[in-house]
């Protein structure tokens, strides 16, 4: 048997190459924020007259003053309502009262792969079984989202696209009803769900 130096490391080699590109500044974070939804809103509101009775978009927790910033710039305060922390209790209870859950991810830095991250809230969005509109490009997440039956996704820099299914959901508030989750998706990847939350353990210690 003849000796081929060359190919003895080409087995593994699409596994190095992922190990060498796919680092944490390959993902851009800067996309997860609730920035198109104010920009939608703010249009709606002004080209449409769009007032709170018709729709009211919520954001709690660890939440950039920058936001509260934003919004009071762009006269939102009807429609968007900011507040601070809540017990784990208190945030369950208010997301199962939510019609339509936000999920905003990160897009990729790289040319050479998309986004694999997968955060452990887009688990736990499918286990509420509440309707989720994910501002996502091409990844693992969206895959899993379009998959679970409750996803809306929509590309972050789409402003046509997301304005449109706000102008829809705001005529049709029923168009929500038609996302059924998936059952078997979900059994799926509940053990993905058990195992991302034990890779964030360890990430932590």
């Amino acid at each position: 048997m003849q000796h081929h130096p060359k190919r003895k490391h080409t087995r593994w080699q699409w596994l190095k190459n992922w190990i060498w590109t796919y680092r944490p500044e390959s993902i851009d974070a800067s996309t997860r924020s609730p920035m198109p939804i104010f920009l939608a809103l703010e249009k709606l509101k002004r080209e449409n007259g769009l007032k709170a009775n018709q729709i009211q978009f919520h954001l709690w927790g660890e939440i950039d003053p920058y936001y509260k910033k934003v919004v009071l710039d762009l006269k939102l305060e009807d429609l968007v309502f900011i507040s601070g922390y809540k017990s784990k209790e208190e945030t369950l209870k208010k997301l199962k009262g939510m019609d339509l859950l936000f999920l905003p991810l990160e897009k990729s830095n790289s040319p050479l792969h998309r986004n694999l991250f997968i955060p452990s809230k887009l688990f736990e969005y499918i286990g509420l079984n509440r309707p989720i509109l994910g501002l996502c490009e091409d990844s693992e997440a969206k895959e899993i989202l379009e998959a679970s039956g409750l996803g809306i996704t929509i590309h972050p820099d789409n402003e046509n696209e997301l304005m449109n299914f706000l102008q829809q959901l705001i005529s049709n508030p029923g168009l929500l009803r038609g996302f059924v989750r998936n059952q078997q998706t979900y059994e799926q990847y509940s053990v993905q769900n058990a195992t991302s939350k034990l890779v964030d353990i360890l990430n932590k210690i």
